[in-house]
């Protein structure tokens, strides 16, 4: 289905009428604190929100993500709208232009930790309902609107979500800059522990000091040839934090450990990764030094007390051929009317869970990805409303799309 004029006409009436308190409940997540596992306040301002604007059902699962469904008319696919309700965070706050919780809107902007990444995106998909609702226009398909918890750890949420509720598609409100987005690389995180001898500094030469071997290793790391993919480019690993067992400074370490950010393409996989990282290693090893590698988990809690291992981040490619791409850029086009560019994400999503599960999976939502997990952090008002009304456009016309296989 491409939407017609008519339809669009409705919409955007209609999407007009509810930008207002679109904007305001954006502005109100902004100020509710939602870091991963502490989200329940988040959840209850979400879940009263959906209740008065209007959907045919909201409840809470028992992650303690918070979906509300508009129910279809009848024969058409099921769409699932999915941002997360967590947040990283703020770090320290004095570097922030503004209060990082505080919601500030200044110039057409919203300014604030999760303006960006991904609460903007959020009040978007959630006000989709009454837009259509105003307008008198019910998809066929059944609408399902999803608060996940615990993306930035891994994605709990949503792979509950993919168990609990298969729907045929998915929409990702993390930020495109209102274009559309087709996958993302995966993410390994790799721990390497290097072992030596700790002894007291005044006499290095009784020990066996891990440092220079981690010294040696980061330089060879940084001319290690990459996998490259025809579509998203090159695989990429940064060392991002290190721990020693010692904190006393005049003693030299016994044990050294670094996490790696391992980026993949899809013809990585966890065992290769680790191998590399490990053979790398023990090629760099200074005498009485011995090396371990493997590929670790994330721990989680949800709120609700579920407790889970996460494990690597997978990526996904929906091919440039798919129905869903295909119909929700021709929607785009006739909704925001201008052309819709197709890309990819530079970080990873939820939406590895989504397509390992066989749903076909875009992304499309207001914001730069430059501005999450900053002291940037921000969302354009304009933004919103073009997001809000594409929104309704994509719940509208997607459950007409024909079937399509995602990979």
């Amino acid at each position: 289905m491409i939407l017609s004029q008519d339809n669009r006409r409705l919409l955007a009436a209609a999407a007009e009428r509810w930008a207002d308190q679109m904007i305001g409940f954006a502005q109100r997540a902004v100020q509710t604190r939602s870091l991963p596992g502490e989200e329940a306040a988040m959840a209850r301002l979400l879940q009263s929100e959906m209740e008065r604007l209007g959907y045919d059902q909201v409840w809470v699962d028992r992650v303690g993500n918070v979906i509300g469904l508009l129910r279809g008319t009848g024969g058409g696919k099921s769409v699932q709208f999915n941002a997360h309700i967590d947040h990283v965070h703020e770090g320290d706050p004095t570097l922030w232009p503004y209060p990082p919780y505080a919601g500030v809107i200044e110039g057409g902007v919203l300014y604030g930790r999760a303006a960006s990444d991904v609460k903007g995106a959020l009040a978007a998909q959630v006000y989709l309902v009454p837009v259509l609702l105003e307008a008198g226009l019910r998809p066929r398909g059944d609408i399902f609107v999803a608060g996940v918890v615990l993306e930035e750890l891994g994605g709990l949420g949503t792979a509950t979500l993919c168990r609990d509720i298969r729907t045929d598609y998915a929409v990702l409100g993390e930020a495109t800059n209102l274009e559309l987005r087709r996958g993302h690389r995966g993410r390994i995180l790799v721990q390497v522990r290097l072992t030596g001898r700790s002894v007291h500094a005044s006499a290095p030469h009784r020990g066996a000091n891990p440092f220079g071997a981690l010294a040696r290793f980061l330089l060879a790391l940084e001319s290690l040839p990459m996998r490259t993919d025809p579509d998203l480019g090159s695989s990429t690993v940064a060392p991002t934090v290190i721990a020693s067992d010692q904190i006393s400074s005049n003693v030299t370490p016994g044990t050294l450990t670094l996490w790696l950010d391992w980026r993949t393409v899809p013809s990585e996989r966890t065992e290769e990764v680790v191998g590399r990282v490990r053979e790398l290693a023990e090629s760099n090893l200074v005498p009485g030094v011995t090396v371990e590698a493997e590929a670790i988990g994330r721990p989680v809690r949800s709120y609700t007390g579920i407790e889970a291992d996460m494990p690597p981040t997978r990526g996904f490619v929906l091919p440039l051929s798919h129905p869903l791409l295909r119909a929700a850029q021709a929607t785009l086009r006739v909704a925001l009317g201008r052309e819709i560019p197709v890309g990819f994400w530079q970080f990873a999503t939820d939406g590895g869970h989504l397509a390992q599960a066989g749903i076909a999976t875009i992304g499309f939502a207001p914001a730069e990805e430059r501005y999450a997990h900053t002291v940037d952090d921000q969302v354009s008002l304009d933004q919103l409303r073009q997001a809000l009304l594409g929104n309704a456009a994509l719940a509208l016309a997607l459950p007409e799309t024909d079937e399509g296989s995602c990979s």
